[in-house]
């Protein structure tokens, strides 16, 4: 039996670093590739939770567009769930704004279904009713993106089994 697994991916870009296109900055998230959910997908399969790299410093860096390092890690079994957290911070401050780009990264894997779908609705149903929180089609079962379209750009998505 597959667990459910339930994705959080939570990027905070502090400064002018990877900012979205026209269409995210309106909050028109509707799709994301598939062909790259497919790769993600197919790369993680067989391998024990612990042990498959969800963002790597590689990934960080791209988003970031610039040179990061790996400044928080950890790892837990929770009751039914399993946790993995990380942080990538860039070498240098934005020199616009002085700020420093962070990425957070979670992942937890639920062994129940409607264990993720309680986080998930958890999470969201605090958030909604803030400005800029958008569903996000194409993507897991269940996603949404919150931003304020300067400091901060979270994706929140779950996945089924």
């Amino acid at each position: 039996m597959n667990p459910t697994i339930f994705y959080t991916a939570a990027t905070i870009f502090l400064g002018s670093f990877g900012k979205p296109d026209a269409g995210h900055a309106s909050g028109k998230i509707e799709s994301f590739p598939t062909d790259t959910i497919l790769s993600i997908q197919s790369s993680l399969q067989n391998k024990p939770f612990f042990q498959r790299v969800y963002f790597s410093n590689s990934d960080a860096e791209l988003i970031l567009g610039e040179r990061a390092f790996l400044s928080d890690s950890s790892s837990a079994i929770k009751k039914d769930t399993l946790e993995i957290k990380r942080a990538y911070t860039a070498n240098s401050a934005d020199s616009k704004t002085g700020k420093t780009g962070v990425i957070y990264f979670m992942i937890e894997e639920y062994s129940k279904e409607s264990s993720a779908k309680g986080a998930y609705h958890f999470f969201k149903s605090a958030n909604e009713k803030q400005e800029g929180v958008r569903t996000v089609n194409n993507m897991g079962d269940e996603a949404y993106f919150h931003s304020d379209g300067k400091n901060f750009y979270f994706i929140l998505v779950r996945k089924g089994k």
